[in-house]
């Protein structure tokens, strides 16, 4: 696969910083830290941080103890250490040798440390670092396009080897466990599913339970594998048995509100209208009520983050953009089918992974 060049985003990012007047940008464990730093670090107790300055090269502070594994597995080689019977901020600060006023901080950062970084830098100005990081993370490189496309391909495989195992009289969670060890067989990665039978699909994102599989039923799957840490996100509505006029007629609609989104998704293009185009066809079909949430979200190492198609968000579409195409009609007490795909914002916008979703029409 292609390489992840976590020096360009360090250095894009204090371009921004820069721009911003911040000089300093610290990033405690979190995906924020991954998408900089390359290593998923556990946050803990003891204080672990990555600092982004305009004023010199990346570093990190860590336990002593923990210095090897820093260095191992992240792409610090300057790493800071505190041992256990000092303070880690006091340390902190004197690596710090110049003068700062502008302080941002990773947006998930603990209260807790925000309040011990406070009583160290009293004078300083903190800000929210989304601001600096977050649009960024939202426009994805070669490198990440390529594992989100593996990472669908490894879903849909795996959906689609585990829908050949299931049968009437399995429940939910027993067909949810098929389906992650079928999706984590091809990626080699943890994978999660949410598996919803007949009623039960009416409620969207419902738990999964004990609700036996009948002979003629609705079949939900909204499932994602992983590659190198980029997530999949995928929902799959079929019907195992004789199928029904009323479950083709719904299946169209969304499927129409499906394409519709697809081929709103271009570059320049407001976010919200992405959702207005699938929502159009919902409702004049005369099903909007029974379309409760938005359209879709961003994807990448988060199954769910920036830039989300949502009515209000009026950011502009760009190139490499990667977001869920999700609409859906749920029936109280009948069923709920969701159409969803993963789609790339491009000159040519285009879905990661495409498959014959028409499974029924095989049995």
């Amino acid at each position: 696969m292609k390489t992840l060049n976590y020096e360009k985003r360090q250095t894009a990012i204090v371009e921004n910083m820069n721009k911003a007047e911040i000089d300093l940008f610290l990033i405690t464990p979190s995906i924020d830290f991954g998408y900089l730093f390359k290593g998923f670090v556990s946050l803990s107790e003891r204080l672990k941080c990555g600092m982004l300055s305009t004023h010199d090269d990346a570093r990190m502070i860590a336990p002593f103890f923990e210095k090897e594994n820093m260095q191992n597995h992240t792409s610090f080689d300057d790493v800071i250490t505190w041992k256990e019977d000092e303070d880690p901020y006091v340390v902190l600060k004197k690596a710090i040798p110049y003068d700062v006023k502008k302080i941002a901080l990773e947006p998930t950062m603990p209260f807790e440390i925000y309040i011990k970084l406070q009583k160290q830098f009293p004078d300083v100005d903190f800000v929210d670092g989304s601001k600096i990081i977050r649009k960024q993370r939202a426009t994805k490189s070669e490198a990440e396009i390529e594992r989100l496309e593996k990472a669908g391909r490894y879903t849909v495989d795996g959906m689609l080897s585990a829908l050949d195992l299931i049968k009437p009289g399995m429940t939910e969670l027993e067909v949810l466990k098929l389906f992650q060890e079928e999706m984590t067989l091809q990626s080699g990665e943890p994978s999660w599913a949410l598996v919803q039978f007949d009623e039960n699909s009416a409620v969207p994102h419902g738990s999964p339970s004990t609700r036996r599989m009948r002979e003629n039923s609705v079949v939900l799957i909204d499932a994602g594998s992983m590659c190198d840490h980029y997530f999949a996100d995928i929902t799959l509505t079929t019907f195992y048995g004789k199928v029904t006029d009323e479950f083709l007629k719904v299946y169209e609609i969304v499927e129409s509100a499906n394409e519709a989104a697809l081929e709103a998704s271009k570059i320049g293009i407001p976010c919200e209208e992405v959702d207005f185009a699938a929502r159009k066809i919902i409702d004049e079909a005369g099903y909007g009520e029974y379309f409760t949430h938005r359209l879709g979200h961003g994807l990448g190492l988060e199954v769910h983050e920036e830039p989300y198609m949502v009515k209000g968000n009026n950011r502009l579409l760009v190139e490499g953009n990667v977001h869920t195409d999700e609409p859906g009609i749920y029936i109280p007490n009948k069923f709920g089918i969701r159409i969803e795909d993963d789609i790339f914002v491009g000159e040519k916008s285009k879905r990661t992974v495409s498959f014959d979703r028409y499974l029924w029409t095989k049995r």
